[in-house]
């Protein structure tokens, strides 16, 4: 071979070669990207997963004082109607006193 082709084959070579460092470069470049990615995946996985479980836990809480709000509702209804039993029962036996009374 002549000098001129090996100086021309070495120059393909050298260029060659930058150009497999530089998509060394990239491609490690990318592999660290895809890395920091897949961690905020994960990390966006594992607040949303602790997120449904307050929000779950929330909801039973609320379930939890929406029955006791109705058995209170209840108990109150249960003693208006004693309350207002118990004053016409009072009222027939004031009625009664008097009526003894005459």
């Amino acid at each position: 071979m002549q000098q001129s082709q090996l100086e021309k084959y070495k120059t393909l070579f050298e260029e060659a070669n930058k150009k497999c460092d530089g998509l060394q470069q990239q491609l490690s470049s990318v592999e660290r990207e895809l890395e920091n990615k897949n961690r905020l995946q994960k990390q966006a996985a594992a607040s949303q997963s602790a997120t449904e479980v307050r929000l779950n836990r929330a909801v039973e809480e609320a379930e939890k004082y929406k029955l006791e709000l109705n058995k209170l509702r209840q108990n109150n209804k249960m003693h208006i109607e004693a309350a207002k039993m118990l004053s016409f029962t009072e009222e027939e036996f004031m009625k009664a006193l008097e009526w003894g009374n005459s």
